[in-house]
């Protein structure tokens, strides 16, 4: 009730004698954490790096939103999110300094399901109202670098311009769509010795396109998904520089991933399985909210392939939830290099995590991970027998607090 007073009162000072919506909250996170990280890169020369610092966000990323309903009448209602992303380590605004970048979209629901419009979480995600791969790890899509699914597959991104829609349930079931006419509306290049700077238009061959078909299924302690996903690239992009530079008709293939997960809860024990392919990904857009997959900064520019798995478990331990999960990726170069001595670059990602998580109350918990990767890199920027083996160890101590 506090919280949709204080929402009210805000929607109040916004819009001074406007209707208001029957139901409106205001709600957010506020997560702190010490965390100690070092980083061994196995470079000739380079020393192992520790860092030791205060972060914002691991196990949720801190946030502060409105959302509401209002009902229509005859099964219908129209609803909102609008969810802004922030370090509250420092007070900064995330997700390239949107407003409202974690999400910010418009629904119609009833009984043919939900239809959404604006900036949300791709399926393949643990982001907001439609990100359905949350819980395919006993660590979530928290603690970024832990045995989580975006630092062992790919996606986990939020979209603009994006439609989504979600079935009604049918025995447990629940069917999802999405389509984006332009991922990143910040995505802009600029072609080597040209001063104009070229911007992606939306719906065209100019920008990035995405669209996805998923499916999950609950039933008692049984939790299945399903998703396969498609990256129509840019043509304007040219992957073979240091950066993303503009070329008229640079046309990439386009990107797939297929993911299936599932976990189920024995109560005593719950255990986790999930498994992804994917083709012709990049490391990243031009700015934000692009395909992500953290190994796949080895791959420089390059389009790559490959696979990951997580498996893991979760069950309760003194009073609060202990957590341990394993995680391997294998990623190669998608095209054959030229050159005599030119090989595929190629790494292989093996991590282990454990955590533990306990409540202080309803809405304020605190957690420790530790995590441990280590990597193998053969043929590094596509010469044969450069080879290295990182390795990385993180350690967070943590509190999160909801509202």
């Amino acid at each position: 009730m506090k919280k949709t007073l204080a929402a009210l009162a805000v929607l109040g000072a916004l819009s001074v004698g406007s209707a208001v919506a029957a139901d409106v909250t205001l709600y957010g996170v506020v997560d702190y954490s010490l965390k100690y990280s070092r980083v061994d890169t196995d470079k000739t020369g380079e020393d192992a790096t520790n860092k030791f610092e205060m972060a914002s966000g691991a196990q949720s990323g801190s946030r502060f939103g409105l959302k509401g309903t209002e009902d229509l009448g005859n099964g219908l209602k129209v609803g909102f999110v609008l969810e802004n992303g922030f370090g509250a380590d420092d007070g900064t605004m995330l997700q390239g300094s949107r407003l409202f970048g974690r999400e910010s979209q418009v629904y119609l629901a009833g009984a043919f399901g939900q239809l959404s419009f604006g900036r949300v979480g791709q399926l393949v995600s643990g982001n907001g109202s439609y990100g359905l791969m949350a819980d395919i790890s006993p660590f979530g899509a928290s603690w970024a670098g832990a045995v989580e699914p975006s630092t062992y597959m790919v996606g986990y991104g939020r979209f603009d311009n994006t439609v989504t829609y979600k079935s009604p349930e049918f025995a447990g079931a629940r069917v999802y769509a999405q389509y984006s006419f332009n991922a990143n509306n910040k995505d802009e290049w600029k072609q080597d010795g040209v001063d104009d700077t070229v911007t992606a238009t939306e719906g065209k061959t100019t920008a990035n396109r995405y669209a996805a078909l998923g499916a999950t299924y609950n039933v008692g302690g049984l939790a299945l998904v399903a998703a396969a996903d498609w990256y129509n690239w840019s043509d304007n992009w040219d992957k073979s520089g240091a950066n993303w530079d503009h070329v008229e008709g640079k046309d990439s293939d386009d990107g797939y991933t297929f993911t299936l997960a599932g976990s189920y809860d024995f109560q005593v024990v719950k255990a986790y399985l999930s498994a992804q392919y994917f083709d012709n990904m990049y490391r990243k857009g031009s700015t934000e909210g692009d395909a992500y997959a953290a190994f796949g900064d080895y791959m420089g520019n390059d389009q790559f392939k490959g696979y990951g798995v997580i498996a893991g478990v979760s069950a309760p331990l003194g009073g609060g939830l202990g957590m341990l999960a394993v995680g391997y990726t294998d990623a190669e170069d998608c095209d054959d290099p030229d050159g005599a001595t030119a090989a595929k670059t190629e790494v292989q990602r093996l991590g282990v995590s454990v955590g533990y998580d306990y409540s202080l109350s309803k809405r304020t918990n605190v957690y420790t991970v530790l995590s441990y990767a280590k990597d193998k890199l053969e043929n590094e920027d596509n010469v044969a027998g450069k080879d290295r083996d990182p390795n990385t160890t993180t350690w967070w101590v943590g509190m999160r607090h909801k509202f």
